[in-house]
């Protein structure tokens, strides 16, 4: 399975989830929760950092890609079209036209928001209680609940 993830669509949906990343860490989220399972491709607007100080946007199983002066929306459409298994592709996005490419080639289709969600639960799921949390009533999904959506999405 892959999953081909509109960057900055993905950011901007978990800022809305009260999770402000950068694109280093986006990255990272998802060579942590997804990286192991999928092969995890993130396309972000604009040019590659540059200069003396910037870092490269670099996470263990996760290919990153810049669009330079174009919008990501042309190359995620492209990398659509040119993938070989379209029905294992998971496209994450809530841009119009990039959910009609995907469903043209029967892609699986996830709205950035929901993912977002998904990607935070799993990565709570998989992180220790701190002293005192245990008797916390847990919100957002159970495990088992997480399991299933991943699975609807084909992540699982």
């Amino acid at each position: 399975m892959s999953v081909l993830i509109d960057g900055n669509n993905l950011l901007f949906a978990l800022s809305g989830a009260g999770c402000d990343l950068e694109r280093q860490g986006l990255a990272r989220l998802l060579s942590r929760v997804l990286a192991r399972q999928e092969r995890v491709h993130v396309v972000f607007d604009g040019p590659p950092p540059s200069g003396p100080l910037a870092d490269p946007v670099v996470a263990e199983g996760v290919r990153v890609t810049f669009s330079g002066k174009g919008p990501a929306d042309g190359i995620i459409i492209k990398l659509i079209a040119a993938d070989s298994a379209p029905r294992q592709l998971t496209v994450v996005s809530t841009d119009h036209e990039i959910r009609r490419a995907a469903h043209r080639r029967r892609c699986k289709i996830a709205l950035s928001e929901e993912f977002a969600r998904l990607l935070l639960h799993a990565q709570r799921a998989g992180e220790k209680p701190k002293p005192g949390e245990e008797e916390k009533k847990p919100d957002g999904l159970s495990p088992e609940q997480v399991q299933k959506w991943l699975d609807e999405f084909g992540l699982g």
